[in-house]
């Protein structure tokens, strides 16, 4: 019997993008029959969707009652935050020495992969083609347990299974954010690199979603 070519719905990210948007409040609980209507999808696939965002805290289990949109607890974010600044950090220098012309050719064109899924991209090719830009930087530092620790300290900082930006203009400063890593890589300016990879994490509302509206379109 030939194999289905349709790709797998992400349902988790689907629950979470309808979060985000403001279609469920915080504390609101979730009805798995009404999700299962909305997203057409079976009762065992919501419910392992909305395990995975309780693990992530994106939304809370309660035994007997069911799940309900969760407070994040936004200082344990911001903690969380921080730690990755470090490692995101450290693991963009210790690639910065083994960049030469071409290295630099295929970040440009990271990129330039990311502005295009901003202008007319999905939600996934968004969030695909962001992660790519800096899996791809990282991928040229030697300390590979650098790198290992630093993505798996981003998936644990994230509320949302996929990076999820609140508005346009915060996809818009995420992709200038790349383009001012980018610049002080090419400058070869260790400090600015330093700068611009911590500013590109702390200032996302894609990971503080707070952040969204602190700066005008």
């Amino acid at each position: 019997m030939p194999r289905s070519t349709q790709p797998k719905r992400h349902l988790a990210a689907e629950i979470a993008a309808a979060i985000r948007s403001g279609a469920y409040r915080s504390g609101e609980w979730l009805r798995q029959v009404d999700l299962e209507e909305s997203l057409g999808a079976t009762r065992f696939d919501i419910r392992a969707a909305l395990a995975e965002l309780a693990l992530r805290q994106t939304v809370e289990h309660v035994p007997n009652r069911g799940f309900r949109v969760a407070k994040p607890d936004r200082q344990r974010l911001r903690d969380m935050l921080a730690v990755r600044a470090l490692l995101e950090c450290e693991a963009a220098l210790c690639a910065l020495p083994h960049l030469d012309e071409a290295a630099l050719r295929l970040l440009g064109e990271k990129a330039d992969a990311f502005d295009n899924a901003v202008a007319e991209g999905t939600t996934t090719s968004q969030s695909a083609t962001n992660l790519d830009f800096h899996d791809t930087l990282y991928s040229f530092a030697p300390n590979r347990a650098l790198v290992e620790v630093a993505a798996e300290t981003r998936d644990r900082a994230r509320l949302w299974p996929v990076v999820l930006w609140p508005s346009v203009r915060a996809l818009r400063r995420s992709a200038e954010g790349h383009r001012e890593i980018l610049a002080a890589l090419r400058a070869g300016n260790a400090v600015r690199v330093a700068e611009s990879v911590r500013a590109h994490i702390l200032g996302s509302a894609a990971n503080d979603p707070d952040l969204d509206g602190a700066a005008p379109e």
